[in-house]
């Protein structure tokens, strides 16, 4: 499809927690006709401009109200994906244990923890380190969960940008398709002079959807924390960002 045939089409921002499907987003915004992913991430305020209409740019940008109203100005649509915490907790520790690049701030001090259990925990807990360690390690500190997710999670009460869940689309065939139709109306205004049915698109983004064709994809599943998460764990994260999982409708109480 040409530039001209693209002009049309929406500039559009996936914003992410980190390790909650922000590849899997955008498989299905690159699945809409004429849509390119931008040459880098998003990384601060001025890499927006990157974003042209027919592309979509990644990022795990932290919310603030002035950065909600510097998206809108650049009329950019956001779209924010988020995921269980529990699950990012397992996600994190894995991807950074087995990171083929190697060049994860925190790889190195968990690679010196000597069990699995122990790294869970660190993610959970968060860690500061001395002065000493620093020297050994290079960083000061390891956020806890909630210091890892808050700055982020204003996103999914932002008026105005469509807010998904990793689980929306993954639980199972019904509830992925309505969580891209829920995409696709939110991006409707732009994509209408495709001048393709609604199902038509739904299909073809479908047909886009390869998670394993991540170089970040490991199993995509949900849950991946009951099997991993002991009492101590369990606990921990109660105590640390119990709330949060109510808050989002993971959870009824911290009775679980």
């Amino acid at each position: 499809m040409s530039e001209n045939h693209t002009s049309f089409l929406p500039n559009v921002l996936v914003n992410s927690l980190p390790k909650s499907g922000t590849h899997l987003l955008l498989q299905i915004i690159l699945g809409i006709p004429g849509m390119e992913i931008t040459p880098a991430w998003v990384i601060e305020d001025k890499d927006l401009d990157m974003i042209k209409p027919g592309s979509v740019g990644p990022a795990h940008l932290v919310y603030s109200s002035e950065r909600a109203l510097l998206l809108k100005h650049k009329n950019l649509k956001v779209i924010f994906i988020s995921r269980d915490l529990r699950d990012v907790v397992v996600s994190l520790v894995h991807f950074i244990m087995l990171n083929k690049w190697g060049n994860h701030l925190w790889t190195p001090y968990l690679t010196s923890l000597k069990t699995h259990e122990e790294r869970l925990l660190t993610m959970i807990k968060g860690v500061s380190l001395s002065n000493e360690q620093y020297e050994e390690f290079g960083i000061t500190e390891i956020p806890n969960i909630r210091q890892f997710a808050q700055d982020k999670l204003g996103w999914c009460k932002e008026l105005g940008i469509c807010s998904i869940s990793f689980e929306e689309l993954v639980i199972d065939e019904e509830s992925q398709q309505k969580a891209i139709m829920k995409i696709i109306e939110f991006l409707w205004d732009d994509l209408k002079l495709l001048r393709i049915s609604k199902m038509e698109l739904l299909q073809k983004i479908r047909g886009n959807i390869k998670p394993e064709s991540s170089g970040t994809f490991r199993k995509g599943k949900i849950g991946d924390w009951k099997e991993e998460f002991n009492e101590i764990h369990k606990e921990a994260f109660k105590e640390i960002a119990g709330d949060i999982l109510i808050q989002l409708g993971y959870e009824k109480d911290n009775d679980w």
